[in-house]
């Protein structure tokens, strides 16, 4: 059954090159519809009603006080855009904290004196010029499965959406999977796809945003090797003469809405009202391969490693680990660490999971 056309309420589809509004579903219906069909997010995005009001977040979130007491001493960079991913792309940038942030977001006419001395990239006479507004979203709030903050957006994902994150040694230790972005009117997110082939979702909790998003078939047309990633509002013809052969998918996120897409969906995100939104990262049956096989997860394992190499010898002793921690990559090191640390789990005990990485990491030898 294709699940568009399924509902009457909605367009039908659109072809490639045009734009498709992404079809928007209560939350029960969802769920109904997920159960059915477990590979749904890989076709098309989603946008979900009704779920993200259930959490104490949705109430307690929305409150920037509450943001910047909780969170206010955690470093930050906030960047106009958020960051970059076209060579041709200007940025400027800081490093702050998120304290001084929320205060940026609630006086941003006093950006001059938040932020002197402490600009990265670019300075104050050029951030003026592009016209963009400072977004930051790399505050660092999770760093294991059982942080309290999880109780803030209980249930974390939607009834019928299998999640195996637990499932994965050193998940949420190898990168940011919960994201909390605190933006105002004008803050963009460029074109991107996001690391390790997650599921991703945004769940709006306050004000708007509005979001355009392209399927990993389609990359060819809005992504070039050397350049990067097209501005879908504006697509440079020299550089992508192709675009209008990828269907554009689009949404505008309300309150209390959630916009959900599956692995390697490349998404562009404008903030149309101020606004407080998270993001989570899933990994389960139908992107497990794809996250095992990803590059990022792998770096920053290494990059751990190599950081603690005397801990790493001393728990681990594997004659390759530790030759690789003397003049191996990160990647390298973040692998053969994560296949030691697979085989020690399943000596202990039979794991589907956890079997199905190491046998996609052992075939790669």
């Amino acid at each position: 059954m294709n699940v568009i056309e399924a509902e009457p309420r909605k367009k039908a589809p659109a072809t490639a090159g045009e734009s498709q509004e992404i079809p928007v579903f209560e939350y029960a219906e969802f769920s109904a519809l997920l159960e059915r069909d477990p590979e749904l997010l890989l076709r098309h995005p989603c946008v979900v009603r009704g779920f993200a009001d259930q959490w104490k977040a949705s109430r307690i979130w929305r409150n920037l006080a509450r943001l910047k007491e909780e969170f206010g001493s955690l470093p930050v960079t906030a960047g106009a855009p958020q960051f970059t991913t076209n060579t041709s792309m200007p940025m400027c940038q800081v490093r702050t904290d998120f304290g001084t942030y929320i205060d940026y977001v609630c006086e941003p006419e006093r950006v001059d004196e938040f932020f002197e001395g402490q600009w990265c990239k670019g300075d104050l006479e050029t951030f003026r010029r592009l016209g963009l507004p400072l977004y930051s979203g790399n505050i660092r709030i999770v760093r294991h499965s059982r942080e309290p903050v999880f109780d803030m957006i209980d249930p974390v994902v939607p009834t019928s959406l299998e999640c195996l994150n637990d499932a994965i040694p050193y998940y949420y230790q190898t990168g940011n999977h919960l994201w909390l972005y605190v933006s105002i009117k004008g803050a963009l997110t460029p074109l991107h796809q996001d690391n390790n082939c997650v599921i991703a979702y945004l769940a709006q909790l306050k004000g708007k945003k509005r979001a355009v998003l392209f399927s990993p078939d389609d990359k060819p047309y809005y992504y070039k090797q050397g350049v990067g990633y097209m501005d879908p509002l504006d697509p440079d013809e020299a550089d992508f003469p192709d675009w209008r052969r990828a269907r554009r998918w689009e949404a505008t996120l309300n309150e209390g809405e959630l916009l959900i897409w599956g692995p390697d969906w490349a998404h562009h995100v404008r903030t149309l009202s101020d606004s407080v939104t998270v993001s989570f990262d899933i990994v389960n049956s139908t992107n497990l391969a794809g996250f095992t096989r990803s590059q990022d997860w792998r770096d920053e394992l290494g990059h751990f490693a190599r950081k603690n190499a005397a801990l790493i010898r001393e728990r681990m002793n594997d004659p390759e680990l530790n030759a690789l921690l003397d003049d191996g990559t990160n990647a390298a090191i973040g692998a053969r660490m994560m296949v030691c640390v697979l085989r020690a789990a399943l000596e202990a005990s039979a794991d589907p999971v956890k079997q199905q990485m190491l046998d996609i990491l052992e075939g790669e030898r």
